[in-house]
């Protein structure tokens, strides 16, 4: 039970982001699986099938926090996030050369 509570003392970025995709992705899977039609309840099984790694990444998050560190990590995932938004930026960009 300590080793439960200790992990949830050091907050990390994709910890939080992970626990938020899992609560819209949820909510959001439920609402589209309760749907009197059938493409919809697709749309809510696929989401479901997306969180999987969503959990992986979050589960990994925990096992690098064991070992490295909470400011380490943080550190390495705000580079990361950094990196993701300059290459969306970048991508609006070219689709704005190219009259995308």
């Amino acid at each position: 039970m300590n080793f439960i509570k200790r992990q949830f003392e050091n907050w990390t970025l994709f910890l939080i982001l992970g626990l938020l995709t899992l609560i819209t992705g949820i909510v959001a899977a439920i609402v589209l699986m309760m749907g009197i039609f059938a493409v919809n309840g697709l749309y809510g099984i696929f989401i479901m099938i997306w969180m999987i790694p969503v959990l992986l990444v979050m589960i990994s998050d925990r096992i690098f926090v064991c070992k490295f560190g909470n400011k380490a990590v943080n550190k390495i995932q705000f580079f990361i996030l950094v990196f993701i938004v300059f290459l969306v930026i970048l991508r609006i960009f070219a689709n704005l050369v190219q009259g995308y």
